[in-house]
């Protein structure tokens, strides 16, 4: 069994690459997960733009909280091999490799698969891109971490020159704090989707408590 693992890019149909719509096109199977929490999958409108009209597409609810039963996560393994049908798709937004749920599910997977990875348009270089700046030049250093990890940011402020925050639902007043002194602080929501944000923290006090959000962090000029 030939499995793609398909990254769509931040939310913009447009923004999926070449290869990705091309494998879209071409399997029998597609596998789209979804929120449990809210039911919605903002993959499903992109993989309906690329896909054959009598392509199989077989939603997959995953549960997001942080601690999930393992059996919930084998029984949607087991869904994926029970469904394909010939060469299939798994889809991600952004890419495949930063925080997508394939690879929570990859080792419980009970059936033999040739695994292949398409790249996609990272949520990280899709906010940088609308808001016009340069994540790194030279020599700086960037770090990556989710907003639940206040210990790893404080470290990072220490060494690195950009921190990307994501998942920036969560203790966004805390981290606001913690970096505002060395760091000019961009909030960046939804970018290319419906809802987009982008605010100036120093100039806006950001409530807001949405999972697709980040924070980017550049250390301030001397």
């Amino acid at each position: 069994m030939k499995l793609y693992v398909v990254g769509l890019g931040p939310g913009d149909e447009e923004l999926i690459t070449m290869r990705g719509a091309k494998i879209l096109k071409e399997v029998r199977t597609i596998f789209i997960p979804y929120s449990t929490g809210t039911n919605r999958s903002l993959a499903e409108n992109i993989v309906k733009k690329y896909a054959k009209s009598n392509s199989k597409l077989v939603l997959l609810g995953f549960p997001m909280a942080k601690d999930v039963n393992e059996n919930e996560l084998k029984k949607i393994g087991e869904k994926i091999c029970n469904e394909s049908e010939g060469d299939s798709a798994f889809v991600t937004l952004g890419d495949p490799t930063l925080y997508s749920t394939f690879f929570r599910i990859k080792d419980k997977l009970p059936c033999n698969v040739n695994v292949e990875i398409i790249p996609g348009v990272s949520s990280v270089t899709a906010c940088a891109s609308k808001a016009m700046i340069s994540l790194a030049n030279s020599e700086d250093s960037i770090s990556i971490i989710p907003a639940s990890r206040l210990d790893s940011i404080e470290k990072a402020s220490e060494i690195f020159e950009t921190i990307i925050v994501l998942k920036a639902n969560e203790n966004i007043k805390e981290i606001a704090q913690m970096l505002s002194n060395k760091y000019d602080l961009l909030y960046a929501r939804r970018c290319f989707m419906n809802d987009e944000k982008l605010v100036n923290m120093e100039k806006e006090i950001v409530n807001d408590k949405d999972y697709f959000s980040m924070i980017i962090a550049l250390r301030k000029k001397r």
